[in-house]
């Protein structure tokens, strides 16, 4: 399970997000060092506060390491903790050892973060996450699906079938983020540690993974987002072309079917085999001030009842979409593909403060909406609140009201 972050380290991590989403590098790194403080002091407490009770240290987050886990992360708070840290990494990262490349994590370790920033993050979690462990490249299937062909065997058949499949290359999309540690706080172990790495590495890989899958230019090393047009072509300067914005009114069947229409098929205008899972993303404000007005209805028994959408739909919300806009997309549709962690190295930028140590974490990934019909931006500026349409029948003759009578 993931560790639940608490006041002022809960209060950091949606500082980083807001860092992120403005783009600042100076601001990022900030953000990124106050929630590192943040985060090692509450594990820090909730470590030692634990006395070495597993059962407690489990319902806390801190895991059980594997043989391989404990082993790398001992090595890694050894060096870290010694005189001479840059050293001390560099003999690490050449002699690795259970059979990993150097400087990579345990792939065990890898899944962990993963499936930690997933369940903390709605929107990654339903998006297509692919782990590819350390490999690089990858193999992509580009189309829905295929038919066998009875007859002969001609060129345009198999040349169709090649092109089904295309290779990425994983390493192009890197994320790297910072942290520090006090020594003082290293004397935890390696239990403590891997918490610790877990948590700072997973909640800047969210932050900034979610930010590609929605906004993406696809250059850069940046995943391609879902508002991006991939049908144009790509600038090198500004990456893909956001898609234009279709405004919203309404969510009435005849308007939305139209709108969930234009996801049903591929580009080569092919019917997809479903559109289950359908979902949309907006910022919260936009949600409390737009969506939920227009998709919340008062019953007969006097209840509101709200996400009344006619085709199931599910709505996420996020910091990292604009605002008066959101994006309705098919989540199976979106690839991410998580490549191996180079795990913990030691960073000399910040020698000046002698009782911290920092250190760089670098993961790979690579995320990209399969068809351009994948996902559609939407202008929500004058979207209509929810109402019910009633017929009135004609009554002849006069009615009276009670007191009338």
């Amino acid at each position: 399970m993931p560790i639940n972050l608490k006041g002022q380290a809960s209060n950091a991590a949606h500082q980083l997000a807001v860092a992120f989403n403005d783009g600042s590098v100076e601001a990022i790194e900030q953000a990124f060092q106050t929630f590192g403080n943040e985060v090692a002091e509450q594990l820090a407490d909730e470590f030692t506060s634990a006395q070495g009770d597993r059962t407690i240290l489990a319902q806390r987050g801190f895991r059980q390491l594997t043989t391989a886990e404990m082993a790398y992360f001992t090595a890694v708070g050894d060096a870290l903790a010694s005189p001479n840290p840059q050293q001390a990494f560099a003999v690490f990262d050449t002699n690795q050892a259970n059979g990993m490349p150097a400087k990579m994590m345990p792939e065990t370790e890898i899944n962990e973060i993963l499936k930690d920033l997933t369940e903390r993050h709605e929107l990654l979690s339903v998006l297509h996450m692919v782990p590819t462990g350390y490999q690089t490249t990858w193999l992509r299937n580009k189309h829905s699906r295929q038919f066998a062909v009875w007859g002969a065997v001609s060129s345009a058949i198999s040349q169709e079938i090649t092109s089904a499949w295309e290779t990425v290359t994983i390493t192009q999309n890197k994320l790297s983020c910072y942290a520090a540690v006090s020594r003082d706080m290293l004397a935890l172990g390696p239990t403590w540690l891997e918490a610790y790495v877990r948590t700072t590495m997973g909640e800047a890989m969210a932050c900034g993974m979610e930010k590609g899958a929605i906004t993406g230019k696809g250059i850069g090393g940046e995943p391609i987002g879902l508002d991006r047009n991939i049908a144009g072509s790509i600038d090198q300067t500004t990456g893909y072309p956001k898609k234009t914005a279709v405004a919203v009114t309404d969510f009435t069947p005849a308007s939305y079917g139209a709108l969930v229409a234009t996801l049903a098929k591929t580009d080569d205008n092919k019917v997809k085999q479903s559109i289950a899972g359908l979902t949309m993303v907006c910022n919260l404000n936009d949600y409390l001030t737009k969506i939920m007005p227009a998709t919340t209805v008062l019953n007969e028994a006097g209840q509101y009842v709200n996400n009344l959408f006619p085709v199931a739909t599910r709505v996420i919300t996020s910091e990292f979409v604009d605002n008066n806009e959101a994006i309705l997309f098919l989540p199976d549709e979106y690839e991410y593909l998580v490549g191996g962690v180079r795990g913990v190295e030691y960073s000399d930028e910040f020698q000046f403060l002698n009782d911290m140590r920092y250190f760089k974490m670098v993961s790979y990934a690579h995320g990209m909406p399969r068809w351009n019909t994948t996902a559609a931006r939407l202008d929500i500026t004058n979207l209509d609140p929810a109402y019910i349409t009633v017929k009135v029948a004609e009554v002849a003759g006069t009615v009276k009201t009670k007191e009338q009578s």
